[in-house]
């Protein structure tokens, strides 16, 4: 996205804006679902289907069959808020986990805090995510110290813990005491495995990141600015080979640190996040891929 933004494409960003700054993700799941957010049938299911493992659909507007379970703890990494029950994922996003965090922590950069995944069988969320749907999402949180928890976290530990800012989410500043210098180190590892197709931080995260590498900057192709993300960097795979129903994304194209980098610290993108709170219009349901009602129904 750069200056030169469609008016379609402001309205989009604009609304999305609204979504993520103003906490207003539970009621536009719930339109998304055709119904309050209470009445989410993704949700209701407590176990993967007994399907072979698939991605359906795309990112925002999908499901999961025969999803994996990602272990509490591991090398190299720590399950957190797991009250949630979103930490299931393609078992190619486990394998991916377990080689990114062994692979982290062979460089001695800490452990990982991995959050929301996705749901048992995917689908679309009530609160906190409109992608995460088809298994090949992932949020790994920032953190005051990488080397924190040491020792397994008790239940009641891994559901109140925090991870921290690194951005401001409103004024695009860093919050320079909160920086580690091990975090290019860390999304770096992830962005040159071939299996990552996007990792998306805050704009702020990403300048920072552009001018620490300098012309050493193509592995930032895949490392995307977008709203929020200020707390955690999200991490998305490309869809398995093989997986015809899995919908792939474009690849990023252009400079890794040229405009549409500057577009998130423009003029325009801050009218965005100074521009009041609005409700969300009213949006049709979207129809999942008519694979997911086999994955829901199954065993």
């Amino acid at each position: 996205m750069c200056s030169g933004v469609s008016s379609r494409a402001l309205m989009f960003s604009k609304k999305l804006a609204h979504l993520l700054l103003g906490g207003m993700l539970a009621g536009a799941a719930g339109q998304v679902l055709g119904g309050p957010a209470g009445d989410n049938p993704w949700e209701a299911v407590a176990r993967p289907s007994s399907q072979p493992p698939a991605s359906i659909g795309t990112y925002t507007n999908g499901c999961l069959s025969g999803a994996e379970q990602m272990p509490l703890r591991g090398e190299g990494f720590q399950l957190v808020r797991t009250g949630r029950d979103r930490h299931y994922g393609h078992p190619e996003t486990v394998r991916f986990l377990k080689d990114f965090s062994a692979r982290v922590a062979a460089r001695d950069l800490g452990r990982l805090q991995i959050g929301d995944m996705s749901m048992a069988r995917g689908g679309p969320f009530s609160y906190g995510h409109r992608s995460h749907q088809v298994g090949l999402d992932v949020d790994i949180w920032y953190s005051q110290d990488w080397r924190a928890a040491e020792r397994p976290l008790s239940a009641w530990e891994r559901d109140n813990i925090s991870a921290i800012p690194l951005a401001d989410a409103g004024q695009h500043r860093l919050i320079r005491e909160n920086w580690d210098r091990r975090i290019p180190s860390i999304l770096r590892i992830a962005a040159e495995d071939d299996r990552v197709e996007r990792i998306f931080v805050h704009p702020t995260i990403k300048r920072k990141m552009c001018s620490l590498a300098g012309s050493d900057n193509e592995w930032l192709r895949k490392v995307r600015p977008w709203w929020g993300h200020n707390y955690h960097f999200h991490v998305r795979l490309a869809c398995p080979p093989g997986e015809t129903n899995c919908k792939p994304q474009r690849p990023p194209r252009g400079d890794p640190c040229g405009p549409d980098l500057d577009w998130w610290f423009s003029e325009e993108a801050y009218a965005i996040l100074r521009a009041p709170e609005e409700p969300a219009p009213a949006e049709e349901p979207r129809p999942l891929p008519e694979q997911c009602a086999r994955v829901l129904g199954a065993p």
